[in-house]
């Protein structure tokens, strides 16, 4: 599995597996067939910003050797059943990294003036890596 260095193996493999199942049940339930996986989605320039935005705020991903195949293989497990169900209920994909100073849908509505975002989107969803209750819980995870 291709993840973030210090984050159990065990809690990526099943989040993934239970995802691509949830995904693979739906493309069946609306009665669609997946469509050809070309790998289009994240290019190697994308996966190099992503690495560069994550690293920024302290988020280091797994860049051994074959990293990028093994991220390349998991993501043709499940990226034509996302891409067809796209297609099908009208919902672009959104890219790999967020534009920066957007707003969340959730902190909006037609009946709200909100201020402007701040230029961190990664941060307003990471759990603080440096907090005592962080690694506290995640030194009592399985490895």
């Amino acid at each position: 599995m291709v993840g973030i260095d210090g984050v159990p193996k065990w809690q990526a493999q099943l989040t993934f597996k239970m995802t691509r199942h949830a995904v693979v049940d739906l493309a069946q339930v609306f009665n669609t067939s997946p469509v050809k996986f070309g790998g289009e989605r994240l290019i190697p320039e994308e996966l190099t910003r992503l690495r560069n935005a994550l690293g920024e705020i302290g988020i280091v991903l797994s860049n051994e050797p074959g990293d990028e195949k093994t991220l390349a293989e998991l993501r043709e497990m499940y990226e034509p059943y996302i891409k067809v169900l796209s297609e099908y209920l009208l919902m672009p994909l959104p890219g790999w990294l967020p534009k920066p100073k957007s707003i969340d849908n959730w902190q909006t509505s037609a009946w709200e003036v909100t201020a402007p975002a701040r230029e961190e989107p990664f941060r307003k969803c990471m759990r603080d890596a440096n907090s005592k209750r962080f690694h506290a819980a995640t030194s009592e995870l399985p490895k």
